[in-house]
């Protein structure tokens, strides 16, 4: 098996996004998107699908004003068909899309995955088609609302029932944002993927700024910090400031 962490552009924001009281409040920071390829022995898994082509190209044209608080820096090419491209892979080649939740940099291409089953909490899809007002501009409905062959998930989920890829709820961030175990060959890993956005949010305990519920946060580190030490695993998180640091970066490079 291997893991291939994929870079689908980024955009820009407070750091009050990832700590309202952190030191550098007030400071820009450029936010990674990314994107995961899981070559597990019965088929390719693909863990969110960031953003959508039409944001890169016009980002308040897809967005609206919430332009105005995330500053968009992708460019053409960062999309999940481009990126999968330059690894000699197209959307047919997917059969299984995990969704970690249905906000605009994880789920814009979604509907280039029709033909795929499309991981999802229940709670997650119910959540994006009603959202509170204070979530509501990161769901974009044209994003999610497609004719998709959706597997609704309702809590724990082994996809392939053999223990290496194992989804499991993740609340907090958003009422049904899920994470997923990756049991490779030589390592063990999770894809945190918003549960938090940087390490010491778990580490420390420190609430982010786009928050559904802080308890079910708060719990859902303790699930975390509980599997990880169970499974002796690492943690990849999708918008980690310090990626250029730490990612092995794919093509080139991957987990395994």
């Amino acid at each position: 098996m291997k893991l291939y962490a994929i870079h689908g552009g980024g955009e820009r924001a407070d750091m009050a996004a990832f700590n309202p009281f952190d030191e550098k409040v007030g400071t820009k920071v450029d936010i990674p998107f990314f994107f995961y390829v899981i070559e597990h022995p019965k088929g390719l898994v693909l863990f969110d699908t960031g953003g959508h082509p039409d944001l890169f190209e016009n980002p308040r044209a897809r967005l609206g004003d919430a332009a105005d608080a995330w500053e968009v820096t992708g460019v053409a090419g960062d999309d999940v068909v481009s990126k999968l491209n330059q690894m000699n892979l197209k959307p047919k080649d997917i059969e299984r899309v995990v969704q970690s939740h249905l906000h605009y940099d994880h789920a814009g291409g979604l509907e280039f995955f029709k033909h795929a089953t499309i991981y999802v909490q229940k709670s997650e899809l119910e959540f994006a088609y009603s959202p509170p007002v204070y979530q509501r501009d990161l769901y974009i409905r044209a994003d999610f609302d497609h004719e998709l062959e959706w597997m609704q998930v309702d809590g724990d989920h082994d996809i392939f029932g053999d223990g290496r890829l194992v989804l499991f709820p993740t609340p907090g961030h958003t009422r049904g944002h899920q994470s997923m175990l990756v049991k490779l060959d030589t390592q063990n890993i999770i894809l945190v993927a918003d549960a938090a956005y940087l390490p010491k949010n778990i580490e420390q305990r420190l609430l982010t700024a786009v928050v559904w519920s802080p308890d079910a946060m708060v719990a859902s580190w303790d699930r975390i910090d509980e599997i990880r030490a169970r499974e002796n695993a690492s943690l990849i998180f999708t918008h980690d400031l310090e990626w250029p640091d730490k990612t092995r970066l794919a093509p080139k490079e991957w987990y395994q």
